[in-house]
């Protein structure tokens, strides 16, 4: 699938619908970093980075972004020029690089 269409399937996903159509995108091998970070601030990576939400119960919700969260970390995500601005002010920045999230959390595309 073209790229063009993985971010239109995401702008359009209902995330009430589980975690099925984001999975597809993941795992196109023409989903870059962009949109793997786009997937993982959109379902929750602020609160995930945080760590408050790391000790939920939601059985499916902390599975799907804590793989996300690997694998983004792992670079299994090529860099593109794809670009991608950080959802997070710059005091939540600096809160989290005191908590020690890594940078490529925290940095635009």
């Amino acid at each position: 699938m073209a790229y063009v269409d993985l971010k239109n399937k995401l702008d359009e996903y209902n995330w009430d619908d589980g975690f099925e159509v984001p999975r597809t995108i993941l795992a196109d091998p023409d989903c870059d970093l962009a949109l793997a970070l786009e997937i993982f601030y959109l379902a929750g990576g602020y609160e995930y980075l945080e760590k408050s939400a790391r000790r939920t119960k939601l059985q499916k919700w902390n599975p799907f972004i804590t793989v996300l969260y690997e694998d983004i970390l792992d670079n299994r995500f090529p860099k593109t020029d794809a670009s991608f601005e950080i959802p997070l002010s710059k005091v939540q920045k600096y809160k989290l690089r005191k908590k020690g999230a890594a940078e490529i959390f925290l940095t635009d595309l």
